[in-house]
């Protein structure tokens, strides 16, 4: 009996540890400080955790320290789960989270259209697109659906496919094993229309690489070079198909703790963040390659003709996901 009593204790405490661990936009009542927890999906001295130090800076800045940003890598504190990453948000208990905006179509499928391939041509194109007031007012309708703010979106790299073999057409897709986001829209990409078998995986890539349980992988190159993937994949091929972006969410709860002027540190000093990460893509990804290259990585890079025939592969996804996002975001995207 005793034990049981024991164990019962110990159950509750251990919940109130975590729950008080979870609040979010804390009031530090030992300094003052205003604690902000924010979460992003990627690894350490990532893309996205190198813009979120830059954002931590200007908010410690601006604020005078006042206000504390507190980053954890690899949604931390939602266990890896990118699912529930988005309910702590809407909960309060993370209060900005970095994602891509697909790891939020489970709760609106119109976020799935930022992974649809080719609506971009060029990486600028696809930053004048997340900028504009249209795209922007739109995006944020999304997210206030879901008890959520956006403080902005920006280019996390083209989505490239690493594997042990050069590719240079969808036939060499063919019966590949290929890892990609949990994301329908990914699954239906390469196994209908490049007719490969994707498996979908938010971690442990390296290892399975490794292991040659999967053949290959895609992601933006920043995210190919901090995972050490060039260790296990000895091929890249630069197809620019999808575009990745990084959106960022912060709790409505939160925002409703926060002063007029504190809120607008944050909007600000994100606004800054995003555009220092655009700016960091595009000074850096070149550079990036070549060192990839000069140490043993293989690239391929598509002539016109190849990349025509990608994109005839699959462009039937179109048809089959107006129904799923509607005809309205694909216009707005494809800036009808």
């Amino acid at each position: 009996m005793f034990k049981e009593k024991l164990t019962k204790i110990f159950s509750i405490a251990t919940a109130m540890i975590i729950f008080f661990s979870l609040m979010g936009c804390e009031d530090n009542s030992k300094d003052g400080k205003i604690i902000i927890r924010m979460t992003h999906t990627q690894q350490p001295e990532s893309i996205s955790d190198l813009t979120a130090k830059e954002f931590k800076k200007y908010v410690d800045e601006k604020s005078d320290g006042r206000i504390r940003i507190e980053i954890y890598q690899n949604c931390g504190l939602s266990g890896g789960d990118l699912t529930k990453a988005i309910e702590l948000v809407q909960a309060g208990n993370i209060d900005i989270h970095v994602c891509a905006p697909a790891n939020i179509a489970n709760y609106n499928p119109k976020f799935y259209a930022f992974w649809l391939p080719f609506l971009f041509d060029s990486t600028e194109d696809l930053v004048r697109f997340v900028n504009s007031e249209r795209a922007k007012t739109e995006i944020n309708k999304w997210c206030n659906d879901l008890e959520m703010t956006m403080l902005g979106i920006n280019n996390a790299g083209s989505r490239q496919i690493s594997s042990n073999k050069e590719i240079h057409s969808p036939e060499d897709l063919r019966g590949m094993n290929i890892r990609v986001p949990g994301a329908n829209v990914f699954i239906d990409l390469y196994r209908d229309y490049f007719k490969a078998n994707p498996t979908a995986m938010d971690f442990s890539v390296y290892t399975s690489l490794q292991q040659k349980t999967i053949d290959g992988q895609e992601n933006p190159i920043a995210v190919f070079n901090s995972s050490k993937f060039a260790e296990v994949q000895s091929n890249v091929l630069l197809w620019d198909g999808v575009r990745d972006t990084n959106i960022w969410v912060i709790s409505n709860k939160t925002l409703e703790k926060l002063s007029p002027e504190d809120a607008k540190i944050i909007q600000e000093s994100a606004a800054e963040a995003l555009q220092w990460g655009n700016d960091y893509l595009a000074a850096n990804e070149s550079s990036i390659i070549e060192k990839l290259e000069k140490n043993g990585t293989k690239f391929a890079r598509l002539t016109d003709e190849e990349r025509e025939k990608f994109k005839e592969a699959c462009a039937g996804i179109f048809v089959k996901y107006v129904n799923v996002v509607g005809q309205d975001v694909i216009d707005l995207f494809q800036g009808k």
